[in-house]
């Protein structure tokens, strides 16, 4: 790692770095957990209240959006998907 990074492309090293750590870990979930579990992770943050929270920035409020539907559509049966 002799390459120096501009500090976009770092930034954009951050993210997929942490998008590969995502999936290792959705993939031992899907393994372990049982359905409510999985159900539970993405009702916790659909229960994010983002009106009551000024540091609420559309960046950190689209995150979390992808994150529900990350959760959601990794643990969809196959046969429920359209």
């Amino acid at each position: 790692m002799s390459q120096v990074l501009s500090a976009d492309e770092e930034v954009i090293s951050d993210v997929v770095a942490c998008q590969l750590v995502i999936k290792q870990i959705l993939d031992v979930i899907d393994v372990i957990a049982p359905v409510e579990v999985r159900e539970k992770m993405a009702s916790q943050l659909k229960t994010i209240d983002f009106s009551a929270s000024p540091a609420a920035d559309p960046v950190t409020v689209r995150a979390v959006q992808k994150a529900i539907a990350l959760i959601e559509l990794k643990f969809t049966p196959q046969n429920e998907t359209h």
